[in-house]
């Protein structure tokens, strides 16, 4: 029992700095958004020079309150975790400069935020952003594939955010990324499906 927890400890530090990693070294420096509450945070940032990491907070939080009641008490604990490991591993990973192709931000930033998401998920947690909300939506409409749901949450948040940034080209790469965060999810949660049928 005690060896689970550490295994679900380290997965959920490894999930949170994953998606801090993602931010920082590809997202924030070619302004993508794609999806979620970290995209929407960052979106949001461009208009109002708060840090990602406080709008991404002040965000999370109330989300987190409402998924506690409804999805349980160890559900919220270990995504309030997640979520306030996220805002610490952005402050202490330094934005750096890794490639000068956007496209290539695009598929990296997108392969570390879609196996974030599917460790958290993996160990019946979720990291804070939209992924809570599809949780939720998932208990209204069982029959609905979850990174379906979660596609379309985050569609949505594109659209948005490119109407506050205004920025097509960005727009599309961001739609590429959350493309291949949406495969990652898709395919992770298959290969843990199979290994427990197993």
């Amino acid at each position: 029992m005690k060896f689970v927890a550490i295994k679900e400890t380290c997965l959920l530090i490894l999930s949170a700095f994953l998606t801090a990693l993602a931010v920082k070294l590809f997202f924030t420096e070619f302004v993508l958004t794609p999806g979620g509450i970290t995209g929407l945070s960052i979106a949001i940032s461009l208009i109002t020079s708060i840090s990602v990491d406080i709008i991404s907070l002040c965000i999370s939080i109330p989300l987190l309150l409402i998924a506690t009641i409804i999805l349980g008490s160890k559900f919220g604990a270990k995504t309030l975790f997640v979520t306030l490991m996220v805002p610490l591993f952005l402050k202490i990973i330094p934005a750096t400069h890794i490639t000068s192709s956007i496209l290539i931000a695009a598929l990296f930033g997108g392969l570390l935020v879609g196996v974030s998401i599917s460790l958290a998920l993996s160990v019946d947690c979720a990291t804070g952003g939209t992924d809570v909300i599809a949780l939720l939506l998932k208990k209204i409409f069982p029959n609905i594939e979850l990174h379906i749901i979660l596609f379309t949450l985050d569609m949505i948040i594109v659209l948005l955010s490119t109407v506050i940034s205004k920025t097509i080209i960005t727009s599309i790469y961001s739609v590429v990324s959350l493309f291949v965060i949406m495969m990652i999810i898709k395919n992770m949660n298959k290969l843990k499906n199979k290994y427990l049928r197993s």
